[in-house]
């Protein structure tokens, strides 16, 4: 087998590949799992997940066809396709240095865009915190004054209450000595 043919960078979840196809997750695990057993490699990420490229794509298609013909087994049309990999010159390798950096590279670009936009949302939460803390501090400072205009309105009519009680206790005061006096 060569190395010699480009890879796809795109990597494929199952779901899509199935969409392709048009066969069920567990057909697609099944197959793969077929001509794996037959010698294909797929890319398998750290957590064991299986991702598709382009050409594992192409093998799948080509196992789909060849598996048509009644007379073969799934193992015997594995071993065909393989066959036809290895004679087409097609490439086994999963993943090529180009396509880590371009990955990486792609990775790093939407990372940096999550990163923007996570500052932007950010900054408009810190302008929203803003206009809050001025709107919580103007209405504190309404409540005070309205709280002081009361106090003062109070100390006033308790005031007015006592010069009044004062008064009346005042003139039963004179009322009194008064009729004492008898005037």
């Amino acid at each position: 087998m060569s190395d010699d043919i480009n890879e796809s960078t795109i990597l494929m979840n199952p779901s899509d590949v199935c969409t392709l196809l048009g066969i069920k997750e567990s057909t697609l695990r099944k197959y793969a799992g077929i001509l794996k057993n037959a010698g294909y490699d797929f890319h398998v990420n750290d957590k064991g997940q299986r991702g598709y490229f382009e050409k594992d794509v192409i093998v799948i298609k080509r196992f789909l066809e060849v598996k048509e013909n009644r007379d073969m087994t799934l193992e015997q049309a594995a071993n065909a396709v393989i066959s036809w990999v290895k004679q087409s010159n097609m490439s086994l390798r999963v993943i090529e240095e180009n396509g880590e950096k371009e990955r990486y590279n792609d990775d790093m670009k939407v990372l940096k865009e999550t990163v923007q936009k996570q500052n932007e949302l950010l900054e408009e939460l810190m302008r929203k915190m803003d206009h809050q803390q001025r709107y919580i501090d103007q209405r504190l400072e309404e409540r005070d004054r309205k709280l002081m205009e009361s106090l003062r309105i109070n100390q006033e009519t308790k005031q007015q209450l006592l010069e009044i009680a004062t008064a009346r206790e005042e003139e039963r005061k004179k009322g009194f000595w008064n009729r004492l006096l008898g005037r």
